[in-house]
């Protein structure tokens, strides 16, 4: 039954979002900080899209809501990225595995990773 209901909303927000003419969408884009294709994307992904990040930053050491505490930009970012990755049923399926090294060699947020690894080494040391 969740599965349906996650369907039907995200049915419904593209719905919302390709009623709105170009104009609409492009204010509502531009209120977002998001180019019109991205958030169609990102909406078209539905409220699931995103959520394999905070498992890949757990698995590599790091806290995301430290992260969205401490560099909230990098996080949200980092979000927008993850949302809109192609390759989301991929990465899911390999987090379930346990191969988030495996993950890393094709996440487009890998090198963001990296440098927050090393910055909470260099904090710690």
């Amino acid at each position: 039954m969740t599965t349906i209901i996650r369907w039907r909303s995200n049915r419904k927000a593209g719905h919302e979002l390709t009623s709105l003419d170009a104009d609409e969408l492009g204010a509502l884009a531009r209120d977002v900080g998001l180019s019109p294709d991205l958030l169609t994307r990102l909406t078209a992904r539905g409220a699931g899209g995103g959520g394999e990040l905070p498992r890949l930053l757990r698995a590599g050491g790091l806290v995301p809501e430290r992260i969205g505490r401490t560099h909230p930009d990098v996080m949200r970012d980092m979000s927008i990225v993850c949302a809109g990755c192609l390759v989301a049923r991929r990465c899911r399926r390999d987090l379930d595995r346990g191969w988030a090294p495996v993950v890393q060699r094709y996440c487009p947020n890998t090198e963001t990773i990296k440098a927050l690894q090393a910055e909470r080494c260099h904090v710690v040391s």
